[in-house]
């Protein structure tokens, strides 16, 4: 949370080619959860097909300082055999990350 806080910008953003409203709720609870901790964020939904390289490249494209994000998913097994976001990140050496698992 403190990086959070101390950050000048928080986009807290998914990746949907079919966004519902159950995407924009679950993003609308971070908002707020973030917003009882002292963090301004905005909810955004990038609607293109989901994958690692696109979280990547929508996090450079945003001049991102840090992502901070999820890891793995789905079974370590099932992203080993059809690669998956979590990799993904791991391989873009330019972003700095945080993840949790």
């Amino acid at each position: 949370m403190p990086f959070l806080q101390m950050a000048q910008e928080v986009r807290v953003i998914t990746i949907d080619d079919g966004p519902t409203d159950q995407t924009w709720n679950g993003l609308d609870d971070v908002v707020a959860f973030l917003d009882m901790h002292g963090v301004e964020a905005k909810a955004e939904v990038f609607p293109e097909k989901s994958n690692g390289r696109t979280i990547a490249d929508v996090a450079g494209a945003m001049n991102a300082d840090l992502v901070i994000s999820g890891a793995y998913g789905h079974s370590r097994f099932r992203e080993w055999i059809f690669g998956g976001a979590t990799r993904s990140l791991l391989e873009a050496d330019r972003l700095n990350r945080l993840m949790s698992n």
